[in-house]
């Protein structure tokens, strides 16, 4: 079996690798110091995620994807593939409206820019302009992450309910001790600790104390939860994730989790999560197929500092083989594959579709032919009448002559009928 980490699916561990690579052009934004950016950006990323969660409770995933994911700014990022000059003038056009949107108060923007600038001994104002970018970012990614995966309304209020746990204080108490190393098996391209120091070069020793092993390490820093007083989400409203369906043998053998499937295939590749401590998660296909379509979306390193590119990127792929059981035709590489979908029956071949459609037709056909012999009637009808009237007035029409005589023959007029 291919095991995959849980924090793929952790929105907090997915945003902090994916925008790792934004780094220099938001400080560059910003005004700010690389390593002063970074803990910007980190800080930022809680805040920004923190607001998403209230945002998601208060009013669930369907509005959440049409107010936050289906925005303006959303859609016109998504036409860049790369991250540039031209994307963060995009970016930067938007920022104000996107973080006004996801903390519901301009006032919780500048709370979060100055609690966040006075850790970094920056102004409110240059964390202000990273915080309010890094949320239309956000935004974008997550909202491709959702359509990618073909996540639905219901499916994305248990994606949501899933993340408070992956924030929990005792889950980085175990990760500080010892990382996890799925982490940095499909990232690539990624910088260790003496690569970025020295490409994050500072002029004085106060500024190269920011930087710390958090930073450079592949797990984010430990979540603060300044940000749920402050958003006012509470964690403590959402019940655990039970993964309950693992006691049905019938549910172990459709996600492949059956010894019974483990060698019925060309390849043992079967998907399935990795043990993690503080973190329990459903073996469910959609957060199985999530999981894939996050980790290959990571690898392609896609937010990278780059001109935009003349095809845009397909979007990931990811083979049922994985997910929903092994088959003799699994492919070599199983993120060749695409997602297949048990086909709707066409229109033609439903048999209630086609009854509809002929008694329609027959209602419409015999009212067509009705109101054809009824207006034909009533045509002719209304031409006898008219030819019954000319007669009758033509019989009793007069034909009147008047006759002058002269006044020697006659002294009356003859009138002739």
């Amino acid at each position: 079996m291919t095991t995959i980490s849980p924090t793929r699916v952790s929105m907090y561990d997915f945003l902090y690798h994916d925008t790792k690579p934004m780094l220099s052009l938001l400080a560059d934004a910003s005004q700010l110091s690389l390593p002063q950016a970074r803990l910007a950006m980190d800080a930022s990323l809680q805040a920004i995620l923190s607001a998403l969660l209230a945002y998601q409770q208060q009013h669930q995933g369907q509005v959440l994807s049409k107010r936050l994911f289906g925005r303006a700014a959303v859609k016109e990022l998504r036409q860049y593939n790369s991250m540039n000059f031209a994307t963060m003038k995009a970016t930067l056009y938007h920022r104000h409206d996107a973080a006004d949107a996801v903390f519901s108060d301009n006032a919780r923007v500048i709370k979060a820019s100055d609690h966040i600038a006075e850790k970094i001994g920056a102004t409110t104002q240059q964390v202000q302009i990273l915080l309010t970018s890094l949320c239309v970012i956000v935004l974008r990614e997550l909202a491709i992450l959702a359509e990618y995966s073909q996540l639905d309304n219901d499916e994305r209020n248990k994606w949501f309910a899933m993340q408070p746990q992956f924030l929990s204080a005792a889950r980085f108490s175990t990760d500080e001790v010892q990382a996890v190393p799925a982490e940095t098996e499909n990232i690539d391209n990624e910088p260790d600790t003496l690569t970025e120091r020295s490409d994050n070069s500072v002029d004085s020793a106060a500024e190269l104390t920011l930087l710390n092993t958090e930073q450079l390490s592949s797990t984010p820093p430990p979540f603060d939860t300044y940000w749920y007083e402050l958003t006012g989400f509470k964690p403590e409203n959402y019940e655990p994730v039970q993964d309950m369906q693992l006691a049905t043998g019938n549910y172990l053998k459709a996600i492949g989790r059956s010894p019974d499937n483990l060698q019925q295939g060309r390849h043992n590749d079967m998907l399935v999560f990795t043990e993690m401590h503080a973190v329990v998660l459903p073996h469910q296909r959609w957060l199985l197929q999530l999981a894939k379509i996050s980790d290959i979306y990571l690898s392609r390193n896609r937010l990278r500092v780059n001109s935009e590119p003349a095809n845009p990127p397909k979007p990931p792929l990811v083979s049922l083989g994985l997910i929903g059981g092994n088959q003799d035709n699994t492919p070599t590489t199983t993120s060749e594959k695409p997602i297949e979908y048990e086909k709707s029956t066409p229109l033609w071949k439903n048999p209630v579709i086609l009854i509809i459609i002929l008694v329609i037709g027959v209602l419409g056909a015999l009212a067509a032919l009705k109101y054809q012999s009824q207006k034909s009637d009533g045509l002719i009808l209304a031409t006898e009448e008219v030819l019954e009237q000319d007669a009758i007035e033509e019989r009793q029409q007069q034909d009147v002559a008047i006759v002058m005589v002269d006044d020697e023959d006659s002294d009356t007029a003859v009138v002739a009928e």
